[in-house]
């Protein structure tokens, strides 16, 4: 049981140390630290991993380390609806708990309708997020914390691998995740895996609800879990969640070393950009290699906030070439890159229809 809080105590350091060094260049996010209360926001659906977040952080709030103040935990809880009358129980069977512990809870019903898998998928998480964010600045929390496990790290690099990704992509779920308003989730669990869950659990005789549309295999990341991943153990390498992980992990390096070099190519490269328009010096990304070139293209889409749902590597692929020779490229979402002599254009069409 001790060594499972301090597996938790060390995730939760590991994420503060984090957020701090992110701060030092951050302006917006440091003033958000400077709110005078500090709360520390706890995701709880009331399953097991996030059940046994809550009893871990629980434990060190009462611990005289000072990690987290002791009336600074605040528990959230959103009811999607989706199971009728088992949503609701797991809602109440939370709030009694909560009561229990002498920790506050806030909880919220948003009825979502059921639609295909990916859709629904998105459609919860997006609520998710903007309820925990809505809730974590109306009660001055400066952090919420999700219970995202080892195994969830080792299911979603699989996940990525399988849809198509780069090393990026590789690196899986991030520990921290800065979000509106200086805001930080944080993920104080993801060293710890899913049987060390459940031990704790048992050995604190902490009970927890199970979410039956867990166990169904029409969403791809169920099939995941219950059947690629046991595949891979039995068949293959018992040890292949630790691996996964370590190759997240290594793909996180090496993003933040090349991300330093992206941010140094495309200053260099860019001669003026406005709100709708880039321009580009093809001769600085001629002389950076290609991967480089690709991933400063990506840098743009995301600071003009383009989107990239259907933005593929071919994509990708043909900016870097058009760097190269060519003259005008059609992509995805009415953007449009235009190559002139050494001067490469990116805008976005505006509907003449509208």
């Amino acid at each position: 049981m001790n060594q499972f809080i301090q597996t938790v105590k060390r995730g939760l350091l590991t994420c503060q140390q984090r957020i701090q060094n992110k701060s030092i260049s951050d302006t917006h996010i440091r003033s958000h630290q400077d709110l005078p209360a500090q709360r520390l926001l706890i995701a709880v659906s009331g399953g097991a991993d996030s059940m046994a977040m809550l009893r871990a952080l629980q434990c060190l709030a009462q611990s005289a380390e000072s990690l987290i103040p002791s009336d600074g935990l605040l528990v959230a809880h959103l009811n999607h609806g989706l199971r009728g009358a088992a949503s609701d129980q797991d809602t109440e069977w939370l709030q009694h708990v909560c009561q229990r512990l002498s920790i506050p809870c806030i909880t919220e019903k948003q009825e979502l309708k059921q639609t295909s898998d990916s859709g629904l998928e998105e459609q919860c998480r997006i609520a998710r997020y903007d309820f925990l964010t809505r809730i974590a600045i109306a009660n001055q929390c400066s952090q919420i914390a999700v219970a995202h496990t080892l195994d969830d790290q080792a299911e979603t690099v699989l996940h990525h691998i399988i849809r198509g990704t780069g090393i990026t992509g590789l690196r899986g779920i991030p520990q921290i995740r800065a979000l509106e308003q200086g805001l930080h989730l944080i993920r104080p669990l993801l060293q710890v895996s899913r049987e060390e869950v459940v031990e704790f659990l048992n050995v604190c005789g902490q009970e927890f609800r199970i979410d039956e549309s867990n166990a169904d295999t029409s969403f791809t990341r169920n099939r995941i879990r219950h059947q690629l991943l046991p595949l891979l153990k039995n068949e293959f390498n018992p040890n292949v969640v630790q691996s996964l992980q370590r190759l997240s992990q290594q793909a996180e390096e090496v993003t933040c070393v090349l991300n330093a070099e992206v941010d140094q190519i495309l200053k260099a490269a860019t001669l003026d950009q406005n709100q709708e328009t880039w321009r580009l010096d093809c001769l600085v990304l001629q002389d950076s290699p290609d991967y480089l070139v690709r991933q400063c293209f990506l840098k743009i889409w995301q600071k003009m906030n383009w989107s990239r749902k259907r933005m593929g590597f071919d994509h990708w692929q043909r900016l870097q070439e058009l760097t190269l020779s060519g003259q005008k490229l059609s992509l995805p979402d009415q953007v449009e890159a235009e190559r002139r002599d050494k001067l490469l254009i990116l805008r976005k069409r505006i509907d003449s229809h509208r």
